[in-house]
C-alpha cells in the first residue's frame, strides 16, 4: 500500500465500520470523519482540510480546526471514534487526552491507524507526506497506560488487532473507559471458543425474543459458546439466561436496514455457525405490510403460514425442537415478586390472575374485560386481579381505582419485573402477548385470547393454556402484522379488533372458572 494524491480519499473508516457498531453506540463523535461519517447517527468533526487539498465534496456536521480542543463538555459522550487522522496531529498526545476528556465511564475511544510495518513510514516511498508520526499499537498503548495514571481514570482493552484482510494496512484499538485507574485487557486475551455460534434476534415484540431463546439451551448442551446479537432492549429480556456467554448489541436502526446484510457478513465470519432468526415469526409467519404474503389471500396465508413458531425458529437454527423458552428473573426479582403476590391479600391465600393488557398492539386489547372481571371478583371471593402493561395501556385500567382486590401496575413497573412476577401467578390472562409467552411452559394456569395467531401457531406444545379462539370472525386467524386498521377488521361499537369482539365474556370467564376450580382444589 502506498500513497497517492489521485487516489480516493476519506474512506478508510468504512473498512472497519461494521466491526466496531458495538463501541460506537449512542451519542458520539467521529472525528476527522471527511466524507463518510462510520455511520449516519455520529457527529462528524472535520476541519475541512481536504476539502481543499483533494477537491473533496462534503460538509461535517461541526467543524474544528483543533481536534486537541473540543468545545464539548467532560464526560459527554458514550463513544469517540476516530479513522486515520492521529498520525496526522503534531501533538497527538494531546488530542488523545482531549478526545479521553470528552468520554463518559463506560463509553469507548475507538482508534483505526495505519500501522507502521504495512505503510511506509515517514520520509519512505508511498507514505503520506502529510503524516506526522508513525504508530503501532504499542505506542498507543504505552501512551494510554500513561494517560490512565494521569488521569486518574483507567480503561479496558476491548480490541486489539492488526488488520491485514483485502486493502487494509492498519490497526483498531477500542479502549472500554473505567471509573477506576486501572489497565486491562481482558476482552483481548481471552481464549478462542472451541466452538462459537452467534444468535441474531433484535428485540421486536418481546414474545418474540423469549420465543427465541428457546434454542439456546440445545446449543448450550452441543457444546457451543452462545454470543446474542440483539438490541438493548432484547439484551435486557435475556439478561440473567444462564445459556448466554456473550453479547453484541447494537441500538434500533443504528445499521440502516439496507446495510444489514453487509454488516451481518462481516460478523459471520467471526463465528463457527451463524444462526439469523430476524424475521423468523413477524415477515414470515406474520406477513408484514408491504410484503406480499401480507396482501394474499385469507386461505393461502392459513395454508402457508399456519406454523408452529416455535418449531419453525427450530428449524432454521437446524436443531430439533424442545419446549424450552422461558424468562430468567434475578434473584431480586424473585424476592420482590413473592413479596408482592404475599400483599395481595395480606398473607392470605389468594388466587392471583395476572391480566396483561394488550401486548405490542392495541389492536389485541380485549373489549369485554371489565365484564369478566366484575363476574371474576363476585364469583371468586379469593380473587385478585393485577392489571400489567406500558403507560398507554392506563387507559384500559380506568374505572377499577376504588377496587381494593384490582391491582393497576402498567406504566408503573419494568417489563422485567412483571414477568417475574408472572411466575408467581396462578392465572396470566390476556391476548398474544410476551407475558403470556413468557410463562408458556411454566406450571401456570394460561387463558389466551387468539387474535392474528391459530393455536398451531402459538400455544400448540404450551402447558396448561386455554387457547380461546375468535367466534364467527371470518377474518380469523389473519397471520398478519397490523399497525393500524388499513386491513384490521375494527368493530366500530367497541373500537377494538373483530376477532377480540366474538370472544364472548363468557368464554373467558369459564376458562379463568375452571383454573379457580382447580386452585381450590390444591388449597383442601
Amino acid at each position: 500500500m502506498v500513497w497517492r494524491d489521485t487516489d480516493p480519499q476519506g474512506g478508510e473508516s468504512l473498512k472497519c465500520r461494521w466491526d466496531v457498531v458495538p463501541y460506537i453506540r449512542g451519542k458520539g463523535i467521529d472525528i476527522g470523519c471527511g466524507p463518510n461519517k462510520v455511520l449516519p447517527h455520529a457527529i462528524g468533526i472535520d476541519s475541512c482540510k481536504d476539502v481543499e487539498l483533494f477537491g473533496l465534496d462534503f460538509k461535517p456536521d461541526l467543524v474544528c480546526e483543533d481536534a486537541a480542543d473540543l468545545a464539548i463538555p467532560d464526560g459527554d459522550l458514550d463513544f469517540v471514534f476516530s479513522s486515520h487522522l492521529l498520525e496526522h496531529i503534531p501533538y497527538w498526545e494531546g488530542a488523545l487526552r482531549e478526545w479521553w476528556r470528552v468520554l463518559k465511564v463506560g463509553g469507548y475511544l475507538v482508534l483505526y491507524l495505519p500501522h507502521c510495518d504495512l505503510y511506509p513510514r515517514i520520509g519512505q516511498p508511498g507514505s503520506n507526506p502529510d503524516h506526522k508520526h508513525d504508530f503501532n499499537n504499542e505506542m498507543i498503548h504505552d501512551e494510554m497506560v500513561h494517560m490512565a495514571l494521569k488521569s486518574g481514570t483507567g480503561w479496558d482493552l476491548a480490541v486489539n488487532e492488526v488488520r491485514l484482510e483485502g486493502a487494509e494496512y492498519s490497526f483498531l484499538m477500542v479502549f472500554k473507559k473505567l471509573a477506576a485507574p486501572t489497565v486491562m485487557s481482558h476482552s483481548c486475551e481471552r481464549d478462542k471458543p472451541r466452538r462459537s455460534v452467534c444468535v441474531v434476534r433484535y428485540a421486536g415484540g418481546i414474545g418474540d425474543v423469549i420465543q427465541a431463546s428457546g434454542i439456546l439451551p440445545e446449543l448450550k448442551r452441543q457444546g457451543y459458546h452462545v454470543t446474542v446479537m440483539t438490541t438493548p432492549k432484547g439484551q435486557d429480556l435475556l439478561r440473567e439466561d444462564p445459556h448466554v456467554d456473550d453479547w453484541v448489541i447494537q441500538d434500533n436502526d443504528q445499521v440502516p436496514n439496507h446495510l444489514l446484510p453487509d454488516y451481518w457478513a462481516v460478523w459471520e465470519k467471526k463465528f463457527d455457525r451463524w444462526i439469523n432468526l430476524c424475521e423468523s415469526v413477524e415477515g414470515t409467519l406474520l406477513a408484514i405490510p408491504g410484503r406480499a404474503a401480507h396482501k394474499w389471500p385469507a386461505n393461502l396465508r392459513r395454508s402457508m403460514l399456519n406454523q408452529n413458531y416455535g418449531e419453525f425458529v427450530a428449524r432454521i437454527a437446524d436443531l430439533p425442537y424442545k419446549s424450552e423458552s422461558a424468562f430468567y428473573p434475578s434473584r431480586a426479582e424473585e424476592l420482590e415478586a413473592e413479596r408482592y403476590v404475599h400483599n395481595l391479600r395480606r398473607g392470605k391465600p389468594a388466587f392471583s390472575i395476572m391480566w396483561a393488557l394488550a401486548g405490542s398492539s392495541m389492536h389485541k386489547a380485549y373489549p369485554h374485560m371489565d365484564d369478566v372481571i366484575a363476574n371474576v371478583l363476585a364469583a371468586m371471593p379469593e380473587a385478585a386481579v393485577v392489571f400489567v402493561g406500558d403507560e398507554v395501556c392506563q387507559i384500559l385500567e380506568a374505572g377499577w381505582d376504588h377496587e381494593p382486590r384490582v391491582h393497576r401496575r402498567s406504566g408503573k413497573t419494568t417489563i422485567r419485573q412483571d414477568l417475574a412476577l408472572a411466575q408467581h401467578m396462578q392465572c396470566v390472562v390476556g391476548p398474544e402477548t410476551g407475558v403470556l409467552n413468557s410463562v408458556a411452559f411454566e406450571d401456570i394456569d394460561k387463558v389466551v385470547m387468539l387474535s392474528h395467531s391459530s393455536r398451531e401457531n402459538l400455544t400448540k406444545h404450551w402447558t396448561n393454556t386455554t387457547a380461546l379462539t375468535a367466534q364467527g370472525a371470518p377474518c380469523a386467524p389473519c397471520h398478519q402484522m397490523h399497525y393500524d386498521w388499513s386491513h384490521c377488521h375494527e368493530d366500530k361499537a367497541t373500537g377494538t379488533a373483530l376477532c377480540q369482539v366474538t370472544i364472548s365474556p363468557r368464554m373467558a370467564f369459564d376458562a379463568i372458572a375452571q383454573a379457580y376450580g382447580r386452585w381450590k382444589e390444591n388449597q383442601q
